[in-house]
């Protein structure tokens, strides 16, 4: 029993595997039933009822009351071949008995048992509750370790002495929001802040609005909403959320610490997208990422005014000329005029700037403005600036992923691996002359007030000639 176990866990480990798995067990049910039938047909036996005794099958009774013909003697290499035949058959029957002994030892409960956990694989809302228990501990004590670290050492030590945590000092819960949009760098950041073992990442969480700017309207109530519910590790009601996730996987698979807990090759990823166990990991984190490309600065507002909250904005911006070289030169979707037009873009960035500079003023040290090529050009030092800013220790993985995604070039739409000095002025020889006025002329006014300097051709372009200073107020 404990063997058709295992392997049914390993066969459910996928959708295609499953529906394979239950063709199967419905043949081998019929297989039992026809070789059920054929047994109890074909032995059928008589009773004695004067003596009790069992006599011969039936069969083999009317055998042997017909009369046998003289037959002679068969040669002895066809008593070798009967002989093996026998046995061969010997073997068959052997086997299907002990088919039937293991079927027979599965009773009806069992046969459910195996049925739910078959659809406890697929289906987030049929994951046993001992299943999400048992990794939210499991997790949590991985935690433990990660957020002990340098500047906690203390709550690992009284986790291990079974002391009471709330005793030593913890860091304070912390809400990161990278407010940016697309093509601008945000996937770079928001892979280094995750790479932090004890943050969790919410993964671009307005997907299911699709490939457009939220801007203001009904669908910007339902984001913000959207949003601040998910800050509050609020998982309840998100079936359009937890819909879009399965089918991009991305969702949640790029929160690294959290898909290792809930996946496996036994039973699959469904436990990844129960709202019990989403809400108690997301809960168990410290600190949270969350990367924005859809919706607009000034909606972000509610978030910073909610107190159960401690929201942190990283307002990233990119020149936009490279935004747009990246969007029409290295991926195929970006077609509507909120993606492809240069004055959609800048007028965005341009609002975005002036709620920055407003939500500065309201929020002191809570909105931080980051350009994506100071960044790229010392990515150790603005690192660690960032970090000290959000109150974040520069976690060695890190300095790791700095190291693995700095310095190799991997030139493909969506990697982040780039040799990042280079990428600043990598839109120079990229961009038509065409292209190059057109943005330049829609986006003069908000390239300046970043910093960003014009240039008349693209010839012999180094960094000075393109990035000036930018002085914006970061407290």
């Amino acid at each position: 029993m404990r063997m058709l176990g295992k392997m049914w866990a390993v066969l459910a480990a996928s959708r295609t595997r499953r529906v394979v798995v239950i063709l199967t067990l419905i043949c081998l049910l019929l297989a039992v039933q026809i070789l059920t039938h054929r047994s109890t047909t074909s032995e059928t036996v008589i009773e004695d009822p004067s003596r009790g005794q069992r006599l011969l099958p039936v069969v083999e009774q009317q055998q042997l009351q017909q009369p046998s013909s003289t037959q002679a003697p068969e040669p002895e290499s066809q008593g070798t071949a009967r002989n093996d035949k026998d046995l061969k058959k010997q073997q068959q029957n052997k086997a299907k008995e002990e088919l039937l002994k293991n079927f027979s030892a599965l009773d009806t409960k069992q046969l459910q048992k195996l049925w739910r956990m078959l659809d406890s694989t697929k289906d987030p809302h049929s994951v046993p509750e001992i299943r999400i228990n048992q990794a939210l501990q499991s997790l949590k004590i991985r935690l433990l370790e990660e957020v002990s670290g340098k500047k906690y050492p203390l709550i690992m030590d009284a986790a291990h002495k079974a002391l009471a945590l709330s005793e030593h000092p913890r860091p304070e819960p912390l809400q990161i929001v990278i407010a940016t949009t697309w093509r601008s760098g945000s996937t770079f950041l928001e892979e280094l802040l995750a790479s932090h073992p004890a943050v969790y990442n919410h993964y671009e969480p307005l997907m299911q609005f699709g490939l457009r700017q939220i801007r203001d309207g009904g669908d910007s109530d339902k984001a913000q909403k959207l949003v601040h519910s998910l800050l509050l590790c609020n998982y309840n009601g998100q079936d359009d959320y937890i819909k879009t996730a399965v089918k991009i996987r991305d969702m949640f698979s790029r929160n690294t610490v959290l898909w290792q807990s809930c996946s496996s090759d036994d039973y699959g990823d469904a436990m990844c997208y129960n709202e019990s166990f989403l809400r108690g990991a997301c809960k168990l984190f410290p600190w949270a990422t969350m990367k924005l490309v859809r919706l607009r600065l000034k909606l972000l507002r509610p978030v910073l005014e909610d107190k159960k909250l401690n929201v942190r904005i990283v307002y990233l911006v990119r020149d936009p000329r490279g935004v747009i070289n990246s969007r029409v030169g290295t991926v195929k979707w970006c077609s509507s005029k909120d993606c492809n037009d240069p004055s959609y873009l800048c007028a965005d960035m341009d609002d975005d700037l002036t709620a920055a500079i407003q939500l500065q003023k309201d929020f002191p040290g809570r909105v931080y403005t980051l350009r994506y090529e100071d960044l790229s050009l010392n990515p150790v030092n603005k690192t660690k600036e960032l970090l000290d800013y959000l109150g974040l220790d520069f976690d060695p993985k890190m300095k790791e992923f700095l190291d693995s995604h700095t310095t190799k070039n991997y030139d493909k739409p969506w990697s982040t691996s780039r040799e990042s000095k280079k990428r600043v002025t990598y839109w120079v020889t990229k961009l038509d002359d065409y292209r190059l006025k057109a943005v330049q002329d829609a986006c003069s006014p908000v390239m300046e007030r970043f910093g960003y300097l014009p240039i008349d051709s693209n010839k012999n372009i180094s960094v000075s000639d393109i990035l000036g200073p930018m002085v914006l107020p970061n407290s």
